[in-house]
């Protein structure tokens, strides 16, 4: 029996919904633009409010704050959908951030003049005015999240020695003691194979189910009926047909079956290079 089984249901199920909430949360933090884009939004919103842009500046409070939150959260929404459609790799940035400032900000004296109409303003629009005040704001809010996204890349690539933990199980007859040497456990017949950090690949007999149960914990997804990948072990993706391959720093495949595939979408790990 496997060992997660013993355990009370109350625990396994928040367990569980830990494990989906930072899944989760990992799924959202590796989106293009995320978190600085609604950070820079936010700023932006701040900003709009208390100099009343677009001429808002006579609106009551609490109606310009209503409207800026919506004008603004909406735009965010568009920017962060034109991220996630197109941008692949670092060097994509410039070109998709200057298209979307044309693209995403062409609709904005519309959009501007529904959502007066909303609160009850018929005040007329000066699109010119429009078009460049939004250019400014498209600056500020690019400029904080680069600014954002540049701590966030300082701040990882910071030194910090890895915690070494006593594991018991399949991990422990492999040797295993820091969180990250697993990149991903593929099953063979009643063997298990993990694929290290180190680039060594151990064969360990040992159920696949068990195994799933001790890297619970490990910022990882089932992919296939029997395979499992780390987050760290994702070098990529490539299609073979309709099947999708994940490759693992050392050139390794992992196959990824129809019924893990949104699983794996969702965490941005079945994009083929450009």
């Amino acid at each position: 029996m496997p060992a997660h089984s013993l355990r009370p249901p109350r625990l396994r199920f928040k367990d569980g919904f830990a494990k989906r909430v930072r899944d989760f949360a990992n799924r959202a933090m590796s989106l293009p633009g995320f978190p600085g884009l609604p950070v820079a939004g936010a700023a932006a919103w701040v900003m709009m409010v208390v100099v009343g842009g677009f001429g808002t500046g006579e609106m009551p409070l609490a109606m310009r704050i209503g409207f800026w939150g919506l004008l603004l959260g909406w735009n965010i929404l568009k920017w962060q959908l034109w991220f996630v459609w197109l941008v692949r790799k670092p060097a994509d940035w410039p070109l998709v951030s200057g298209l979307g400032a044309i693209v995403i900000n062409l609709p904005l004296p519309l959009e501007i003049t529904l959502i007066l109409n909303l609160f009850g303003v018929g005040a007329p629009v000066d699109i010119a005015r429009s078009w460049g005040q939004a250019l400014i704001i498209s600056l500020v809010i690019f400029v904080t999240m680069f600014a954002i996204g540049r701590h966030r890349r300082i701040t990882e690539a910071s030194p910090v020695a890895d915690p070494v933990i006593l594991y018991d199980g399949l991990l422990a007859r492999a040797g295993i003691k820091l969180p990250g040497a697993v990149l991903a456990i593929r099953a063979e017949d009643h063997y298990c194979r993990l694929h290290l950090s180190d680039g060594r690949n151990v064969l360990i007999h040992h159920r696949f189910g068990d195994a799933l149960a001790e890297v619970a914990e490990f910022d990882g997804e089932q992919v296939h009926r029997g395979a499992w990948v780390a987050a760290d072990g994702v070098a990529g993706a490539r299609r073979e047909g309709r099947k999708w391959l994940i490759v693992l720093p050392d050139g390794t495949t992992v196959p990824v079956s129809a019924g893990h595939a949104k699983a794996a979408r969702l965490r941005g790990w079945l994009r083929q290079p450009r």
